[in-house]
């Protein structure tokens, strides 16, 4: 790992504290929103088609743009982007809180994601070129920490807000904080850049990368639309451009001097285990934050502020478990913390299969998310400092953001695929359990069977009761048909779990394997 330099100085914690204040508002409006999802539907009356972009337009602007302005940073200096982010997000935040319609809000979404791209890549970036030997660690698991709890606590915080203030409230708090977090880089941030290379950008690759990276994430976001499959054209024309832009980037990068990303990183096998890594925790841990939301909230009845209590479970130990783990990366390295704290999450998610339609209340659930929050707090800080110690500082910013794409690719993939295995489940026992009813007619059963599928599992799991419901909540055997519904919704969650623990697995396995202290390099 970097030496330590000279006389550090003690502006560097300062320094720290608004990284981090920017870290913490990028992750937290990833998930306060989905709980105020309702209220903002009632105000302005719109259908989930446009109420879902106030989730997709962030996700995918934050996501597409996270490695060009990563990239920028290195090239024209990573506080003077990471502080254009803080102003673009701030402003973003402050639209979205006064937005007089569903379009404009959804636009104002798209401009936080923006700014939330830059302050979530160059935070690392920032770290990487400030803190150096045990300090790196301790600051590296500071980083973990606010990574970790912004992500889990977003629920409860929104919760709160939309509870006792209003909706706009979880806009508008960002204001504050992003104008102090403004200042404190302004003063106690030091400007680093790539100072070995010229300044000049890479048309091509900017191009391609967010052509690829856009068709990837919007055809993740897109596939679980009710009337659109793995197979249907626009997915398939959506992931092939996605495919032919990423080999065409490749192509033409390795032939450019200066690229905008270096593909030849990934023959660093250890930045690779981060990266894999990164992608297996977000696909496998925090995309199932949505369908452990449904269960608390929609299948137990939770309020929105009393599931995100119940997620603080997972997200407590991140406030002191990050540092621990940042200090223990300085001593016996990462490869130890990295594949054991994936192997936790793994079994964790092998834990919360005990649920079924015989579990009434979330108790079961609370040795497995005692163990996901050990987890969780330990992971984050491994990651990135394998990610940014295993290249050279000039390029920290480059790598951070691949790794970062990571993460975010890994949510979308896992939102996507875990939402495909359980409405696969869910359907199938459906057509079984009701085609054995003899209280409704044979020749109804096939169009029940359609209109509960058409209606999908968000609705099973609120026991059809939902708006969607209206259309068969007067058939014969209703209750039956309820309880059915309910029962292969939270039976179904089985598949999801499984697949998540196997995604862990596989990343634990790969990342303790391809991890090896000589890459950990000295600029």
């Amino acid at each position: 790992m970097n030496q330590v330099p000279g006389n550090p100085s003690p502006k560097r914690w300062f320094a720290l504290v608004a990284v981090c204040f920017g870290l913490f508002m990028a992750l937290l409006d990833v998930t306060i929103v989905n709980v105020a999802l309702p209220t903002i539907q009632e105000e302005f009356n719109t259908g989930f088609s446009e109420l879902e972009w106030v989730l997709n337009a962030y996700t995918l602007i934050f996501a597409v743009a996270l490695i060009t302005v990563a990239r920028l940073g290195d090239l024209f200096g990573r506080k003077r982007l990471f502080m254009i982010g803080l102003i673009v997000f701030t402003l973003g935040s402050l639209l979205c809180a006064i937005a007089p319609s569903i379009t404009f809000l959804n636009i104002s979404r798209g401009i936080q994601g923006l700014g939330a791209s830059a302050m979530m890549s160059l935070s690392m970036a920032i770290i990487s070129t400030t803190f150096f030997g045990k300090d790196r660690g301790i600051a590296f698991g500071v980083w973990g920490s606010v990574s970790g709890l912004a992500t889990a606590i977003g629920p409860l915080v929104g919760g709160l807000l939309v509870e006792k203030i209003n909706w706009e409230s979880i806009f508008l708090i960002n204001v504050p904080i992003g104008l102090v977090a403004l200042v404190m880089a302004f003063y106690f941030i030091k400007e680093s850049k790539d100072e070995q290379t010229s300044k000049s950008i890479d048309v091509w690759g900017l191009l391609l990368i967010t052509a690829a990276v856009f068709c990837l994430v919007f055809g993740l976001i897109e596939v679980n639309q009710p009337e659109l499959d793995w197979s249907s054209p626009r997915i398939l024309a959506l992931l092939g451009g996605s495919l032919v832009s990423f080999i065409v980037f490749v192509i033409v990068e390795l032939k450019l001097e200066v690229p905008m990303v270096n593909p030849r990183i990934f023959k660093n096998w250890s930045y690779t285990g981060a990266c894999i890594a990164a992608f297996s925790l977000s696909s496998g841990v925090y995309a199932l934050f949505f369908y452990l939301t449904l269960l608390l909230q929609n299948y137990y009845g939770y309020s929105a502020l009393e599931t995100g209590v119940r997620f603080v479970t997972i997200s407590g130990f991140a406030l002191f478990l990050g540092p621990v783990s940042g200090i223990l990366t300085s001593k016996i390295g990462t490869k130890l913390l990295i594949g054991p704290a994936l192997s936790l999450l793994a079994i964790s998610v092998f834990m919360m299969t005990v649920v079924s339609s015989e579990t009434t209340t979330w108790v079961a659930l609370i040795p497995a998310f005692l163990v996901a929050g050990i987890g969780n707090g330990i992971v984050n800080p491994p990651i990135s400092t394998t990610a940014v110690d295993t290249v050279p500082n000039r390029i920290v910013g480059m790598a951070s953001g691949v790794n970062n794409v990571s993460r975010q690719i890994g949510i979308a993939f896992g939102t996507a695929f875990l939402g495909a295995l359980l409405s696969n489940q869910y359907v199938h026992t459906i057509e079984s359990k009701i085609m054995d009813l003899s209280s409704v007619p044979d020749q109804a059963k096939g169009d029940i069977i359609d209109g509960i599928a058409a209606a999908g599992p968000i609705a099973g799991s609120q026991g059809l009761s939902g708006a969607n419901a209206e259309g068969y909540q007067n058939m014969p055997g209703f209750s039956e048909i309820q309880s059915i519904a309910r029962t292969a919704f939270v039976n179904s969650l089985d598949h999801v779990f499984i697949a998540s623990g196997i995604i862990l697995s596989l990343g634990a396995v790969l990342s303790f394997l391809l991890i090896r202290s000589k890459d950990f390099k000295h600029d």
